[in-house]
């Protein structure tokens, strides 16, 4: 991003143990009432990047960031409400929806 989000999250997770049951599913939604710039980050420590069910990992971490800057908003879509969605994958590099 050029400059400094507007909106920034950060979360961390460290775990000894975890076992799926099924293989686990993650999406992203990215909401926003006007234009913004959007990006999604995920880091794994000793974690492949596929997780299969019926496996125990451990000693695990993960770091997940989603930040957006927001930009003017378009005040006749503001007026009516209308509001753009999109999915955010992860891992996606800033982009604007």
């Amino acid at each position: 991003m050029e400059r400094e989000p507007d909106v920034e999250l950060k979360v961390s997770l460290r775990a000894k143990e975890v076992l799926f049951e099924c293989k686990p599913e993650v999406e992203v939604d990215a909401y926003a009432d006007s234009p913004a710039i959007a990006e999604s980050q995920s880091e794994r420590e000793n974690l492949p990047d596929e997780l299969e069910p019926g496996v125990t990992y451990s000693d695990f971490a993960v770091r997940w960031r989603v930040a957006a800057r927001l930009t003017e908003p378009d005040w006749e879509d503001a007026i009516r409400a209308d509001r753009r969605t999109r999915r955010l994958p992860r891992n996606t590099p800033p982009r604007e929806f």
